[in-house]
This record gives structure tokens, sequence and C-alpha cells, in this order.
């Protein structure tokens, strides 16, 4: 059996949540912990993780939990006061919108059967009508410059993330593209090269492979991805919680078996599950 002790994943959806969930945050850590995991980043489309995870992290316990805001419309969306008051708290990653954004709306709609309430705000979109980032964003970066949180990209569409990261990368932000081969955002491999070759990390999350999403992804595929894109540039993650997917110690072993089986080395699994998400997480 392959052991998880030292790995991170950072794609982790806990209870409390509005949609049910497999685990709570206590439950995802103690399983994580009896596997001796480095550690978890908690994610949640409406609020933010860190208080939870900080006050799990009081317990004691081996594998240590991290928080994420999701600038969803439920936190005030796109909003550099609700970012200040993120990293004030120790927020780790900043995502930008999933559920809220543009580009995840032109695909699925206001996805009411997942998130089940009357959405008031427009889809956001964060580059103005000359392609330049909204004055709002380049803010949140100014903020998250010399922090030690990162950026995450969230469901924006392609040249969102291209202008994004360019900026990002200028000010000396970290960048986390998340869950690139699932389905949504499904960013091609040629634009995960083109970020990674800026700096970034590109994350693959287990669900992708799984019958969860509206398109199931081949594994070789994924294999591929990163084999182009080179493991020293990736993370992995489960995106599990969802309860069609198995508890979280259960999910990443099953990815890390299934990447394996179509390919990936020990080494690589190393890369991306044990030396770069300190890095991303900025405690390397």
């Amino acid at each position: 059996m392959i052991s998880l002790e030292g790995m991170y994943d950072l794609h982790v959806h806990p209870g409390p949540s509005i949609q049910k969930r497999r685990f709570t945050a206590l439950g995802a850590t103690r399983l994580a912990s009896e596997e001796k995991m480095g550690g978890l980043l908690f994610l949640d489309h409406t609020y933010n993780t860190t208080s939870m995870a900080d006050t799990i992290n009081e317990l004691g316990l081996k594998t240590r939990a991290f928080g994420t805001i999701m600038l969803n419309e439920a936190v005030g969306g796109i909003n550099p006061s609700v970012v200040e008051i993120a990293l004030a708290l120790g927020t780790q990653q900043i995502q930008m919108p999933t559920y809220s954004s543009r580009n995840h709306q032109a695909m699925y709609g206001d996805d009411q059967k997942i998130f089940p309430y009357k959405k008031r705000a427009k889809p956001y979109y964060i580059l103005d009508d000359h392609g330049r980032l909204l004055p709002e964003v380049e803010e949140i970066l100014e903020l998250v410059k010399g922090s030690k949180s990162h950026i995450g990209c969230g469901h924006l569409s392609v040249p969102e993330v291209d202008v994004l990261v360019k900026r990002a990368r200028e000010l000396g932000c970290r960048v986390l593209a998340n869950a690139v081969s699932t389905d949504m955002p499904d960013y091609p491999v040629d634009a995960q090269k083109r970020w990674a070759d800026q700096g970034i990390f590109i994350e693959h999350a287990y669900m992708a492979i799984t019958d969860v999403p509206h398109v199931t992804v081949p594994v070789e595929r994924i294999v591929s991805q990163i084999r182009t894109v080179g493991a020293e540039h990736c993370v992995l993650g489960t995106d599990s919680g969802n309860m069609r997917l198995p508890d979280n110690p259960v999910a990443l072993r099953n990815y890390v078996e299934a990447l394996m089986g179509a390919g990936l080395t020990e080494k690589e699994i190393d890369q991306m599950t044990r030396n770069n998400p300190p890095v991303v997480l900025g405690i390397a």
C-alpha cells in the first residue's frame, strides 16, 4: 500500500457547507493524521475556511489544516476589503471566483442544484473592455504581494488567467491554477505550459477522473499534461468531500495509484505531493 506520510492534499471540501459533504473538516484532518499526512487545504465556495482550520490546528493533530477564501458572491465577490481581512486572518489561498465567474455560469448557469440560493450579483469577469485587470483585482494583488498567501485562479477563463498570471508574477505573488484538468475549468495543456513557464503551479484533482463531473477525464490525459508541464510545476488535490467520492485519504491514495499505473514515477508523485505543496503554501 502506498504511504501518504508527508503528503499534502491542496483541494478538500469539508462540512459544514450548504452542500451535503462526506466529512467535516475535523473528520478529514483526523483521517489524514492517521496517515501522517503533512497538510490539507480546505475550500468552500461560500465562506472563508481559515478560522475553522486554525481551530482544528489547536488540537495538535499530525496533519496541519490551511484555509481558503473563494471570491464568490457569497463572501462579497472581488472585494479588496474582504481580501484584506482574509489576509489578516492568515488565509492561505485567495481564490478568484468559481461558480460566480462568468466563465462558469456561461457553461453551467447558476448551478441551483449545487448552490441553491438566489444569485443577486452579475457573474464576475476580471478584465475591463481593454483587456486589463479591473482596479479591484489590481488592489487585491497588491495586498497579496509580500504575504505568505497565494492567488488561486478559480474558474476564470483562459484570457483572464493569462493577464492575472502575468501581473501577479510581476508583483512576486505565488499563483496556483486550480483543478486544471477537471471539466470546469478544463484548461488546455498549452495554457498550462505557458503559465508554468512563468513560475506558477498547476493543480490536478482526483475528481476529474471520476464520474462526478459532467465529463470524466482519462487518467492518461492527466499524466500527459503533467509530463508536458513538468512535475516540478504541479501539485495534486482530491477535490474530495462530494458524497460520491471516498474519504480524503482514500481518494488521494486512489489517485496516486491511478497516476502511477498510467506511467508516473514515485519521484514525480513525491515532487507533486510532498515537495511542491509547502512552496505553494509559503511554508517551505
